[in-house]
C-alpha cells in the first residue's frame, strides 16, 4: 500500500509540475521577455497545460493536481483520509519544482527586466516579477472581493470536474475528452475573471511557486498586500470546491433519472 501511495504521489507531483511549468513559462514570456501575448492566449495556455497535467497523472493517481480537488473529494466521501496530506504535499512540491525550473530557464531575462525597470526584490516593486510565479490581486480588488472571485471560479471548475468524471452522468464526455473539458473550463474562467485575481483556482499552483519566490529573494513581499497569498488563493479555491460538491451531489445528482 505504501508503494502504491508513493506512486500516486509521484503522479500528482509530475502532473502538477508539468502544468505549472508551462503556465509560468507563458507568464514569463509575457513579462520578462516583454513579448506580446494576449490575455486570451495566456488563458488558453494555462487551460491546455492543465489538460496535459491530467493526461500525465490520470492513470497513476486520478489526476487531482489540485489540493482543492483532493479536499472536496475527501469532504464528500469520495477519497480516503490517509491519502489527503500526501497528495497535497506532492502537489505543492510539484508547483515548487515547476517554479524553480522556470526561474532557471528565465533567470537572465528576469534579471534584465528587473534592472531595466528598477524592480527590487524584497520591496513592493518586486511584485512585478514575483507575479510571474504566483497570483496577485488586480487593481482595486480587496481581500474579500478576491476571495469570492476564487471561490466562484473554483466552484465552477469543481462542478465541471464532478460532472465529467461521474460514471452515472450519461452526458459526460468519454475517454480523454474529460481532461480537455476541464482544461477549457480553466481557460474560460481565466478569460472571464482572471484579471481580478490571476485565476489561481488551485492552492498548490499558487503556494508552491510563491514559496519558491520567498526563498529566491522576493521575501515576504511575494505574499502580496495584506498577506493576500496566504488567504485568497488558498481558502477561496478550497471552500469553492467543497461548495461545488454540495451543488452537484445534493442539487444535481440527487435528481438524476433512475434507471
Amino acid at each position: 500500500m505504501k508503494k502504491k501511495l508513493f506512486g500516486e504521489c509521484i503522479s500528482e507531483a509530475l502532473g502538477t509540475f508539468l502544468f505549472v511549468l508551462i503556465g509560468i513559462g507563458a507568464v514569463a514570456v509575457l513579462v520578462a521577455t516583454e513579448t506580446t501575448v494576449s490575455y486570451w492566449e495566456l488563458a488558453i495556455v494555462w487551460g491546455l497545460a492543465v489538460s496535459l497535467g491530467i493526461f500525465i497523472a490520470a492513470f497513476g493517481s486520478g489526476a487531482h493536481i489540485n489540493p482543492a480537488v483532493t479536499i472536496s473529494l475527501f469532504f464528500w466521501g469520495k477519497f480516503p483520509r490517509n491519502k489527503v496530506i500526501p497528495y497535497i504535499l506532492a502537489q505543492i512540491f510539484g508547483g515548487f519544482g515547476a517554479a524553480a525550473v522556470a526561474y532557471g530557464l528565465f533567470r537572465s531575462s528576469i534579471i534584465a527586466f528587473e534592472n531595466t525597470n528598477d524592480v527590487v526584490r524584497g520591496t513592493e516593486s518586486g511584485q512585478a516579477t514575483s507575479g510571474i510565479f504566483a497570483t496577485l490581486p488586480g487593481s482595486n480588488v480587496s481581500l474579500l472581493n478576491g476571495f469570492f472571485v476564487e471561490f466562484v471560479i473554483t466552484l465552477i471548475l469543481m462542478l465541471v470536474i464532478y460532472s465529467v468524471t461521474d460514471s452515472d452522468n450519461e452526458g459526460a464526455p468519454s475517454g480523454g475528452l474529460a481532461a480537455i473539458v476541464i482544461g477549457l473550463t480553466v481557460a474560460v474562467c481565466g478569460l472571464s475573471f482572471g484579471t481580478l485575481t490571476g485565476f489561481a483556482m488551485n492552492p498548490a499552483r499558487d503556494f508552491g511557486p510563491r514559496l519558491f519566490t520567498m526563498i529566491a529573494g522576493w521575501g515576504t513581499e511575494a505574499l502580496g498586500p495584506h498577506v493576500y497569498g496566504l488567504i485568497v488563493p488558498i481558502f477561496g479555491p478550497i471552500l469553492g470546491a467543497i461548495a461545488a460538491g454540495f451543488i452537484y451531489f445534493k442539487l444535481i445528482k440527487a435528481y438524476y433519472p433512475k434507471a
